[in-house]
């Protein structure tokens, strides 16, 4: 375990500051200080360590960004305010940014994440959102939590495909399609 772990600090470094593409496993390997073939012994790929490197750091970029705000706060405000701060998080994280930029690992993540969705911070978070928008009276008539979910699940669907989406502002449509499902789930 310690030299998957040496393996996964030095694919973070080098992935943080070159990039997926500008990074090569024997680099990984080297500022791992292990031989290449140790590489192999726990990764098919630089993909999939990528991939197990994106999640983690995703799921640490969303916790700070939820920890940040006021789960309490007027809906509409606090979901543009969420999603706003995760572009703005991921413009600078050259990991994150491989999301937008390298429509083949955008395609692997997409596949992956699908069975992680239920355990996501995000999700999770959407879930407790609608438990205390519940509570406080705000939630549409005929509104329940499973539909509340399905149209989060589709926001993330169209999210997973957004290279698919043609668009010079896709920050805009993205904010429509939150005013748009706040206004179906809410009061």
């Amino acid at each position: 375990m310690e030299k998957q772990q040496q393996l996964l600090t030095a694919a973070y470094h080098l992935f943080k500051t070159k990039g997926f593409k500008a990074t090569s496993i024997a680099e990984i390997a080297a500022a791992a200080q292990v031989a290449v073939g140790t590489f192999y012994n726990f990764y098919d790929s630089k993909a999939a360590i990528f991939l197990q490197i994106y999640t983690a750091e995703n799921e640490r970029v969303k916790a700070s960004i939820i920890a940040a705000v006021d789960l309490d706060a007027d809906p509409l405000p606090l979901v543009r305010q969420v999603v706003h701060e995760i572009m703005v998080q991921s413009q600078d994280n050259l990991i994150l940014q491989e999301w937008f930029d390298n429509p083949k690992l955008n395609a692997l993540i997409a596949q992956t994440a699908p069975s992680a969705v239920e355990t996501s911070l995000v999700y999770t978070t959407f879930v407790r959102l609608l438990d205390r928008w519940q509570a406080r009276g705000l939630l549409a008539p005929g509104m329940t939590q499973a539909r509340g979910l399905s149209l989060f699940n589709a926001l993330v669907v169209v999210d997973f495909h957004q290279s698919e989406i043609t668009t010079t502002d896709y920050a805009q449509v993205l904010d429509d399609l939150i005013t748009g499902m706040l206004a179906v789930i809410l009061k």
